[in-house]
């Protein structure tokens, strides 16, 4: 593996540390975790603040459209892992060492004897993990996030404004 793979590798996990910091941090995971616990809350949380990136008008669409959603939700995949779906085929030791870091990643949330310390960031890193797998977990939680909208969150405001 040459300088600038492994460069890529180590800016692609950084971002992820980031991310799940910055979404840790967020008011919606913070009402979201009140309401449906640390698993749901997590994986709604990553899915809210990837839809942030969107304009108004491509989050309309995204929200409105099934077709486009399920677009959207194939290019989450490729976008969040990039060494996992490659039409030009994998870079088996990018791909490794990719692997490799996000396991490194998820180890060092445990103690010594496997117990995991970061409980919070550790569900959000294995989140990420099955958002860049799974097309089917990315339905299933958007379905949760539009439904913790539509249900939950307009209890959390009239409370707040209450």
């Amino acid at each position: 593996m040459n300088i600038e793979e492994l460069n890529t590798v180590e800016t692609s996990v950084e971002t992820w540390q980031e991310f799940v910091e910055y979404s840790m941090n967020s008011e919606f995971y913070q009402q979201a975790l009140d309401r449906v616990g640390p698993e749901k809350a997590s994986a709604m949380t990553i899915l809210h603040n990837y839809l942030l990136t969107f304009s108004a008008e491509e989050q309309a669409v995204i929200e409105s459209d099934v077709h486009q959603f399920y677009k959207f939700a194939e290019g989450f995949i490729r976008e969040l892992s990039p060494y996992r779906y490659n039409k030009n085929g994998y870079n088996n030791e990018v791909r490794s060492a990719f692997i490799g870091k996000i396991r490194q990643l998820l180890r060092r949330q445990k103690d010594e004897q496997g117990r995991v310390q970061y409980p919070k960031k550790y569900i959000f890193i294995r989140n990420i993990v099955k958002f860049c797998s799974s097309l089917n977990f990315i339905i299933r939680i958007h379905d949760e996030y539009k439904q913790f909208l539509f249900r939950e969150m307009p209890q959390i405001q009239h409370q707040k404004n209450g």
